[in-house]
């Protein structure tokens, strides 16, 4: 089992950077600058490893030819699936924060309304 889980994570880190390569069109190296740092093709390689294991783990395939392609389909689809989670939690933020402002705003007192006489004094 434990052969199992290395191949099906170095598939799915492969498969990872494959899919970092296919949307950025390039492989973005990790960089440190002063304030932040930028994992670069790290954080695909990642999300790769961690479906490929964890669907190794889960399907639990029978022979080895299983194992490679449960290994490739969940390493690349595993960007996929993250990025359509950060879609919805965007769109579910989004929502929240006009939810919130507009409550906010009902709860605000009404605007005066200046006549020109007001205005024509100060």
């Amino acid at each position: 089992m434990l052969l199992d889980l290395i191949t099906s994570a170095t598939i799915g880190s492969l498969m990872g950077l494959l899919a970092h390569a296919k949307r950025n069109k390039t492989i973005k190296k990790p960089r440190n600058t002063k304030r932040t740092f930028d994992p670069g093709f790290l954080t695909d390689m990642g999300y790769g490893t961690v479906a490929a294991v964890a669907t190794v783990i889960v399907a639990d395939p029978s022979s080895m030819e299983r194992l490679i392609l449960t290994s490739l389909l969940a390493g690349f689809f595993a960007d996929g699936a993250m990025s359509k989670l950060e879609a919805t939690n965007l769109l579910d933020n989004n929502k929240q924060f006009k939810i919130n402002q507009e409550q906010l705003n009902e709860k605000l007192p009404a605007p005066k309304k200046s006549t020109k006489s007001e205005d024509k004094e100060e």
